[in-house]
């Protein structure tokens, strides 16, 4: 008896030992292992309910997003200042008539003033102004090419006194001794702002754009003496290249320098009258065709 009330302790303790070791069951798993296998699998929870859609990147929803109303006005704004700008830039190159080099910008006054008193002599001044304008700019601006653009005012008043040499002998070739009508006018040509105005500007345009550019400037200045010297000798003597068409002189002051300025300034401001009411209309129209957007 001694023997055996030790043995039934120890016993007594290996029991609650491993009892205490055994994890505890849910308590939802009362279902035996008999009924687990008689009852039918259950469909997964997960595999049985249907797909979720993939969660969408945020950048990918901004990108997907509708364009904002500001972004039409930003985009409609550019298309206007881009209008203004060829609408500039078209009034700028118009030498002729909207940006004209003597009656809009005020070039080349000296020989329409002093020298071009009539029609044969505005003539001539229009030949030697536009070789000088047209091939100045073209060789100033070959020769700049290859000089890396410096000494642009040495290179463009040489290029001008080089070329007023051919320039003379051909207009003394076609109008004999008249030529000295012009006077101290004619070699002023080479100096003449009209014709050296373009070395002002840093930028270096190709030779082609210099052709064009400056036979468009010398159109507009033979333009502007033409019109001058045309209505000065008709308004002094009732003639015009020498025909006769009145009897009567209407302003016998239009023939001398202090007519010129007058008549000149008239002209000029009429002009840019018609040339600016032009403009301003220009403009307008772009800006209502921009306000509808």
């Amino acid at each position: 008896m001694n023997r055996t009330l030790p043995l039934i302790l120890t016993a007594a303790l290996l029991l609650t030992a491993c009892a205490s070791a055994v994890p505890a069951q849910p308590a939802d798993a009362t279902t035996s292992p008999s009924a687990a296998a008689s009852s039918p699998a259950q469909p997964d929870a997960a595999a049985s309910s249907p797909a979720q859609p993939a969660a969408v990147p945020a950048h990918t929803q901004a990108e997907a997003a509708p364009a904002p109303k500001h972004t039409k006005k930003s985009s409609a704004a550019r298309g206007y200042t881009e209008a203004e700008n060829a609408l500039n830039e078209r009034i700028r190159a118009d030498h002729i008539w909207l940006s004209n080099p003597v009656l809009v910008r005020g070039l080349g006054m000296a020989p329409v003033i002093g020298a071009a008193l009539d029609g044969e002599r505005a003539l001539m001044l229009c030949i030697a102004a536009l070789i000088l304008v047209t091939f100045t700019r073209v060789l100033a601006v070959a020769v700049c090419h290859l000089t890396k653009n410096r000494f642009r005012p040495v290179v463009y008043c040489y290029s001008a006194a080089l070329l007023y040499i051919p320039t003379y002998i051909l207009l003394y070739e076609l109008f004999g001794s008249d030529l000295t009508l012009l006077g101290i006018y004619l070699p002023l040509l080479v100096v003449e702002p009209a014709i050296v105005k373009r070395m002002e500007f840093a930028e270096l345009e190709p030779i082609g754009d210099a052709l064009r550019h400056g036979f468009n400037n010398g159109i507009g200045m033979c333009a502007a003496l033409l019109i001058v010297g045309c209505l000065r000798e008709l308004l002094a003597t009732g003639a015009i290249f020498g025909s006769q068409l009145m009897h009567t002189a209407l302003l016998p002051l239009a023939a001398q320098p202090s007519g010129g300025f007058v008549l000149v300034g008239v002209i000029a401001a009429v002009w840019c009258a018609i040339a600016n009411l032009y403009t301003n209309y220009k403009h307008e129209e772009v800006r209502r065709l921009y306000a509808k957007r």
